[in-house]
């Protein structure tokens, strides 16, 4: 059950609606595809630091480190805002999730508070994963490095760059998600697109 708790921020990758998955996951690949073809050809002209105190991984963590006490702030205001009509079903169709009452699993169509509720701890709890990551990546770079031979440690690097962008680009795609829900969609009445 403690485990259920922990890992329940991440109940958003349970969310189901139309064309979540290209946002979730469609979107981060292109863009981490692309991230990593403008690395490597550029890694042509002169040499992409990717690790380091100067590399990109260091100055994405610079980013992302300030991401997690916007998050929780914006998830504490939806939590509390008084405004009724963010408590009613989204309208059809409706995002869906499963959540445990008594014991049992049921799915539920989610209100405006509940789907930005989820979509915010989860944004905190990824930006955490990804801080972590981070950390840990360049701290343990150079032990990787004297482990694995010469001839795959740049596989070895962008294996782990590509996965590191990969849930860093769905972190951005959400955000601007969550960004739309609370900046404009919010605000429209129900029968709006």
């Amino acid at each position: 059950m403690l485990t259920y708790h922990l890992l329940r921020p991440f109940a958003y990758w349970t969310i189901r609606f139309e064309k979540k998955w290209q946002l979730d996951w469609g979107l981060p690949v292109v863009l981490t595809v692309v991230c990593i073809a403008v690395v490597v050809l550029a890694s042509y002209a002169q040499p992409v630091v990717v690790l380091g105190d100067t590399g990109l991984l260091s100055r994405m963590l610079n980013f992302v480190q300030s991401l997690p006490g916007f998050y929780i702030a914006a998830l504490a205001a939806i939590a509390t805002f008084n405004r009724l009509d963010i408590d009613r079903t989204m309208p059809a169709p409706p995002p869906r999730m499963n959540v445990q009452i008594r014991g049992r699993s049921v799915a539920i169509d989610l209100t405006r508070r509940r789907f930005l509720c989820v979509l915010l701890a989860f944004l905190t709890a990824e930006s955490l994963v990804l801080i972590m990551a981070s950390m840990l990546g360049l701290a343990i770079a150079p032990s990787i490095k004297a482990i694995v031979s010469p001839s795959h440690q740049r596989w070895t690097l962008y294996a782990f760059f590509c996965i590191y962008l990969i849930f860093f680009w769905q972190m951005l795609c959400v955000t601007f998600l969550g960004l739309f829900y609370l900046g404009d969609r919010i605000h429209q009445p129900d029968d709006a697109p």
